[in-house]
């Protein structure tokens, strides 16, 4: 289902900008946790991607046009990482043994080719807030039969599923609330003792194969950067182009189980 789109006046600055609103939701319903070993881990990759230096992590989205602070790459690389994991914990539970999520810092132009592969299955993981509603993909990122442009030619450009994860609480608002988002350098164990203090939840609400992205992009499901999502605020502002499918119209985790 498209969602719907309408044109909002702004009074801040007296212009209509274009909204795009949900219509075809899921709650989200925790269905795991992750103990305290794997929050220090991924807390560590994401500090070291991030404010320490350790690794490289792209500090704009393809296509996009706003440089993105250690705060931002640290709360995006905390909330990815912790997503495989929660995905991974899934897969375990029902007899999937795929690789354990890796949290190796790679260099500037470095990256992970898939984030799970099983039974010559690859499978990509996106992430995001508790109530996120949408599965978003980077157009510049893809091509019109659904291959992955960074990785053309290398032999892992194709990706069979797609796997939205909600995780709660977000990373960024935490940071947020304790005015560190944009501070450019954090103490640690300052920002250790408030990531450790929290308990991360997660949900499945839903995944897509490649096949669904190239009718996607066939039928437009499409929001243009600086386009607003669900209302006018800079926060829900696009910085760049997306593919999207709404949550109420992903398939049921089961199904990939069950096809893997």
């Amino acid at each position: 289902m498209r969602l719907t789109e309408r044109r909002q006046f702004d009074p801040e600055d007296g212009t209509h900008k274009n909204v795009y609103q949900f219509n075809n939701t899921k709650d989200f319903d925790a269905m795991g946790s992750f103990g305290m070993e794997v929050i220090e881990e991924v807390f560590d990759f994401a500090y070291g991607m991030s404010f320490g230096q350790q690794g490289h992590h792209r500090n704009h989205r393809s296509g996009g046009t706003a440089r993105r602070g250690n705060g931002a790459i640290f709360a995006d690389a905390f909330q990815g990482k912790l997503a495989e994991f929660a995905l991974y914990q899934v897969l375990q539970n029902h007899g999937i043994d795929v690789e354990r999520p890796d949290t190796e810092m790679f260099g500037e132009g470095e990256w992970d080719s898939s984030d799970f592969t099983y039974g010559g299955k690859k499978i990509a993981v996106k992430s995001t807030k508790a109530f996120g509603q949408l599965l978003l993909l980077e157009a510049e990122d893809w091509n019109n039969e659904g291959l992955y442009v960074p990785n053309l030619g290398t032999g892992d450009e194709f990706y069979d599923y797609f796997v939205l994860v909600r995780v709660d609480p977000f990373a960024e608002n935490l940071l947020m609330q304790n005015r560190l988002y944009f501070t450019p350098d954090v103490p640690e164990d300052e920002l250790r003792q408030i990531i450790l203090a929290e308990e991360f939840s997660f949900d499945l609400p839903g995944c897509m194969t490649r096949n669904t992205l190239v009718w996607m992009i066939e039928n437009n499901y499409f929001i243009p950067q600086h386009a607003y999502i669900n209302r006018i605020a800079e926060k829900n502002k696009l910085d760049a182009d997306n593919y999207y499918l709404q949550t109420g119209d992903l398939h049921d985790v089961n199904r990939m189980i069950q096809e893997l």
